[in-house]
């Protein structure tokens, strides 16, 4: 970790990303996804990169441009999809996400972060399971 960030971040940690990707991994296997979805950013990417290579899912990444929500390929008619990210503190960065891949007539089973709370209520991901890594 670098020692001036109070916060972990997968960026600086190679080997906490790992272990968090991996423990992330291993506490969304239950909900069998096929895919993982995160924002296309540098630390999300790398994130979530670990958690879809321990699963065998396929990572797909969404990009915000002027409040338009993206996918950077179409996911199938009822695939079961897991969101990963280093965090999600901001409840419209989850809404974002659970929107798209509702959009896409795809199913939310999980919302998975490396640190901090994250609120689901209110978005397309309400009902989704919470699982976070704070103690790997």
């Amino acid at each position: 970790m670098n020692p001036t960030s109070a916060t972990p971040s997968s960026l600086r940690d190679p080997k906490r990303t790992e272990r968090v990707g991996a423990a992330l991994a291993e506490r969304l296997r239950p909900h069998e996804p096929a895919f993982v979805v995160c924002w296309d950013t540098s630390e999300d990417v790398v994130l979530a990169h670990v958690v879809a290579r321990e699963l065998g899912a396929d990572l797909l990444l969404a990009n915000e441009i002027e409040g338009i929500v993206a996918l950077e390929y179409a996911l199938p008619d009822g695939a079961t999809v897991v969101l990963v990210a280093e965090s999600l503190d901001s409840p419209t960065a989850v809404a974002g996400l659970a929107g798209v891949v509702d959009h896409a007539k795809a199913r939310v089973a999980a919302v998975a972060t490396a640190h901090g709370r994250v609120e689901v209520a209110g978005t397309r991901a309400e009902g989704a399971a919470v699982v976070t890594a704070e103690a790997a």
